[in-house]
């Protein structure tokens, strides 16, 4: 595939200049019109980052192998603007610096013509500079917090959007799932004095959740006992739940990214001696590495995730049966985000009038042309992005909340009820 990369190089140092005068006066309406920048020829060239090294790893093997099963499901059914997809791929290593380092690679070696992926929101924030400097266009995939779209507003960082819901809609997300269970009695529930110990990892994925958590459940009458912060790395909690157990807690939730983490805490909390308390986990028990690590312990533990895979949705786009036939592995929210990442991308990039008029485009009509897309099932839900940048979430025609009951190494989808796969099982309380 032949590659322009000496117009591309100029374009980019004109953008950057363009960029600096946005930063001081830009809008929406009013910013830069100068163009990306592109290679001039050949098909879309996707650069996805990921953690594909590093305490993730598992978690960037699954992103990435759902990424190239979307490419090739896309490219069966004619590519974008009948050209292949290509897929090139830099590991974030779960750090920020490498994030960065791995994407300015994929722009200035690999030519990559617009940027998605995306796991850890700490790496996002440093890498949706790195595009906004390179002048490429970016979907940001599955990083969470709500610092993401506050940089990209303040540093009018317009050629950036963030897909995955913001980290609000977590601690909404449990608030509703709270209710939920005291309206129908479900597991210990309900409870009279309303305790909860809040366990978070330190990131501004966890932080950020801990807080939106503390603040909804306070809105709903719950008492917050404590506030722990753990290490991204960590695997041992046992002196940390010995003394939550000492508080007596009716729940205990944790907000964790990692699968030793996640299966190690829940291991761990069943061998502390709680008694009638519910373990709620934020994201990381959705792992088949994590379930595998808890055993038997994650019985009955509950997980969330803000976006995550509806079967109906899936299965209308055929990525169900694809998945299971090519993979043993679970189709995870991790999965499922990256097919949408890599689907959305393709969708937006199609709606041009061609892939000369999408790699010309200005910053000002790339936005345009994202914020007045139609809706795009993306398998999670409807993907349609807002003025602020962020897509929309938190209802069946946007992107819903999903809760998960742990039964026998499964994970079983049942809240909200307009989307359960499966009834709550009373069995394990």
């Amino acid at each position: 595939m032949a590659h322009n990369d000496e117009g591309r190089s100029s374009s980019r140092r004109q953008f950057v200049r363009a960029a600096g005068a946005t930063i001081a006066v830009g809008s929406l309406a009013g910013c830069t019109s100068q163009i990306f920048g592109g290679d001039g020829g050949g098909g879309l060239k996707i650069g996805f980052y990921g953690p594909f090294s590093g305490p993730a790893s598992n978690i960037g093997e699954q992103k990435q192998t759902a990424a190239e099963l979307t490419r090739d499901l896309l490219n069966d059914e004619g590519g974008v603007h009948g050209e292949d997809i290509e897929l090139v791929f830099g590991d974030s290593e779960s750090e920020p610096a490498a994030g960065r380092n791995a994407v300015s690679r994929l722009i200035e070696q690999e030519s990559a013509d617009i940027i998605g992926g995306g796991f850890h929101s700490d790496v996002a924030l440093s890498v949706v500079e790195a595009t906004n400097n390179e002048g490429v266009p970016q979907i940001i995939d599955e990083a969470v917090s709500s610092a993401i779209v506050d940089k990209i507003n303040e540093q009018k960082l317009w050629n950036a959007f963030k897909t995955a819901p913001p980290s609000q809609s977590y601690g909404v997300g449990w608030r509703n799932l709270v209710s939920f269970m005291e309206e129908n009695e479900l597991g210990y529930f309900p409870f009279e004095d309303k305790t909860v110990s809040l366990v978070a990892e330190d990131t501004s994925y966890g932080l950020s959740i801990l807080d939106s958590v503390a603040t909804e459940l306070e809105d709903i009458g719950w008492e917050i006992l404590s506030e722990d912060e753990v290490g991204i790395d960590e695997t041992d909690f046992t002196s940390l739940l010995s003394r939550i157990e000492s508080d007596d807690p009716d729940v205990v939730l944790a907000v964790q990214t990692t699968s030793s983490g996640a299966g190690n805490i829940t291991r761990q909390f069943a061998q502390t001696g709680f008694e009638n308390t519910h373990l709620f986990h934020n994201y990381g028990l959705f792992n088949n590495a994590a379930l595998e690590t808890a055993g038997e312990a994650a019985n009955g533990a509950f997980t969330l995730l803000n976006a995550g895979p509806i079967p109906d949705l899936l299965g209308e786009l055929g990525f169900m049966d694809a998945w299971e036939e090519d993979n043993d592995i679970p189709l995870t929210g991790s999965v499922a985000l990256s097919y949408q990442n890599i689907r959305v991308i393709a969708n937006l990039v199609d709606s041009f009038d061609s892939l000369d008029a999408f790699r010309s485009a200005s910053v000002d009509e790339w936005a345009e042309h994202v914020i007045g897309h139609d809706p795009i099932n993306g398998g999670t839900g409807y993907i349609s992005y807002q003025d602020n940048h962020q897509a929309a979430w938190g209802d069946a025609d946007t992107q819903p909340a999903l809760a998960y009951q742990i039964a026998n190494q499964d994970t079983q989808l049942i809240w909200p009820e307009e989307f359960a796969t499966s009834e709550f099982d009373g069995s394990f309380y």
